[in-house]
C-alpha cells in the first residue's frame, strides 16, 4: 500500500517534523495550519513556517479562523480521503468528524509523557516543574484534548540548561524518527497500529503560556527562577526590572557550590546582584541560593552578557532586580 498523509500543523517545530516526513518519502496530501499574521514592529502578515514549506513543496494548503465551526473548510480536508492525519503543534481544535475520518486515525505526536501534561505549553510546563525525565508521546486525537490512546511513547533524562527551545529540537527529531518508522510499518504491514488507553486518573493538565507569566519573583528559590528562564526560551522570554525597565532574562546557571563556594557580600536581600570574580554575574535569590545570570537584554539594547551588563550600567551600592 502507497501510504499518504494529511498534516496538521503551523510553527517552525512542527515545519522541522513536516520536512523530516517529506524527506523519508512521506506522501503529503494536503497541509492545515493556522491563518497568516501580523507579526513583530512593522506588523507585517505572515505566513506559518508550515504554509511556507507547503507552498515551497507544492503541497495544497488549508487555512480556517475557526476550523471547528468551517464546515466548508471540514468538508474540503475530508475530499482528500487521506488514510492518516498528522498532527503536532497545530494551535488549534481539529473536529471530531475530520479526526474519526482517516482509515487508521488522526494521531498527535506530544511533547510530554502523557498523560501528564496534557494541554497547550507540555514542555515549558515540564520545565517549570523542575522535572528531569522528558520525553513525547504519539497518540491518537481523541474528543477530549490529549486524551487519546497511546501508540509509542520515549522518555529521556535532561541536562539543566536544557531550554524549551533545545528540548523541542529533540522532541521533533526523536517523534519524527518515530512517526517515520510508524508510517513505514503501517505502509508495508496494512494493519492499524496497537494502542493502550491512557491512565485518566494521572492526568495533569497545563495552561497556555502568557505574558503574565514572564516577570520572575526574586523571592522564589534560584531553581525555579532558573527553571521559568529556561522554559520561557527562546519565546515569550522571561523578564525583570531595572531602574524601572524591563530587562529579559535570557539564560542562566545553577553554580555547583560543592566545587566553587562563592561568598555572598553582605547586606543583598533577593534580587541583588553581584560581579563575581569580574567576570560573572549572580544573583541572590529568596531561598539564599545564588543563580548566575549569563546573558540578558536591557530595554532598547542587544543581548549582552551579564558582566557586560554591570559594568555598563555602572551599577550603585544597594540597586537590585525588582
Amino acid at each position: 500500500m502507497k501510504l499518504s498523509i494529511g498534516y496538521f500543523g503551523s510553527p517552525e517545530h512542527s515545519k522541522e517534523l513536516l520536512s523530516m516526513l517529506l524527506e523519508a518519502g512521506i506522501t503529503v496530501d494536503f497541509v492545515v495550519t493556522n491563518i497568516d499574521k501580523p507579526v513583530g514592529r512593522k506588523q507585517i502578515i505572515t505566513p506559518t513556517p508550515v504554509k511556507e514549506l507547503a507552498l515551497a513543496k507544492g503541497i495544497p494548503v488549508i487555512q480556517s479562523p475557526k476550523l471547528r465551526t468551517d464546515e466548508e473548510t471540514q468538508k474540503k480536508i475530508l475530499s482528500f480521503g487521506s488514510p492518516v492525519h498528522i498532527v503536532y503543534a497545530y494551535g488549534s481544535i481539529v473536529p471530531e468528524n475530520v479526526f474519526q475520518d482517516p482509515k487508521f486515525g488522526s494521531i498527535n505526536l506530544h511533547g510530554s509523557l502523557l498523560p501528564k501534561y496534557r494541554g497547550a505549553s507540555p514542555v515549558q510546563s515540564f520545565l517549570l516543574s523542575g522535572e528531569e525525565d522528558s520525553g513525547f508521546t504519539i497518540q491518537f486525537l481523541a474528543k477530549e484534548v490529549d486524551s487519546g490512546d497511546i501508540i509509542s511513547q520515549k522518555s529521556w533524562q535532561i541536562k539543566t540548561e536544557e531550554t524549551t527551545g533545545s528540548l523541542l529540537e529533540s522532541i521533533t527529531k526523536k517523534g519524527g524518527e518515530e512517526l517515520i518508522r510508524l508510517l513505514k510499518k503501517l505502509e508495508s504491514e496494512d494493519t492499524p497500529w496497537d494502542s493502550h488507553p491512557q491512565n485518566a486518573s494521572e492526568a495533569t493538565h497545563c495552561k497556555k503560556i502568557t505574558a503574565a507569566d514572564r516577570p520572575v519573583q526574586w523571592s522564589d528559590s534560584a531553581t525555579k527562577i532558573h527553571n521559568r528562564i529556561r522554559a520561557l526560551y527562546p519565546d515569550p522570554l522571561a523578564t525583570t526590572v531595572f531602574r524601572e525597565k524591563r530587562v529579559i532574562l535570557i539564560s542562566s546557571f545553577l553554580p555547583d557550590s560543592s566545587l566553587e563556594p562563592i561568598s555572598i557580600p553582605e547586606g543583598l536581600h533577593p534580587g541583588s546582584f553581584f560581579l563575581y570574580q569580574k567576570k560573572r554575574l549572580f544573583c541572590l535569590c529568596g531561598d539564599g541560593n545564588l543563580l548566575g545570570i549569563d546573558t540578558l537584554q536591557p530595554e532598547g539594547k542587544k543581548p549582552m552578557k551579564g558582566f557586560e551588563f554591570f559594568n555598563g550600567a555602572r551599577v550603585l551600592a544597594g540597586e537590585s532586580f525588582t
